[in-house]
């Protein structure tokens, strides 16, 4: 059996989403804030935000980042990956999991 790695989000972008040239590759960097409802153990319901880190490369992130404006709702498709690095400072192994891109859909409208 075959490992699978897929994963779909839905929110809305915290901020523009950043474009950079990384070793040659356009790569755009965004945020996005994830809410749901949660019940409290008394009972009272509560809203809760979740905030993920999406990566973006190539022509796509070129192509799909003047349409990505701080609130704009999407709908993300890609795959967990792990980042792993040294911090500079002290020398310390740091890590972060990112979701990498394969496709966004942009909902109507930008309310935030």
């Amino acid at each position: 059996m075959t490992d699978t790695n897929v994963v779909t989000i839905v929110g809305r972008l915290t901020k523009d989403v950043e474009l950079k040239l990384n070793t040659g590759l356009q790569v755009g960097f965004f945020t996005i804030a994830v809410n749901r409802k949660k019940r409290n153990l008394d009972g009272n319901i509560t809203e809760e935000a979740s905030f993920f880190d999406i990566n973006v490369y190539g022509k796509y992130a070129e192509a799909i980042t003047p349409m990505l404006k701080k609130g704009t709702h999407v709908c993300v498709v890609g795959n967990l990956k792990q980042e792993r690095w040294r911090s500079g400072t002290n020398g310390e192994n740091k890590n972060r999991v990112v979701i990498t891109a394969d496709s966004i859909q942009i909902f109507g409208g930008n309310n935030v």
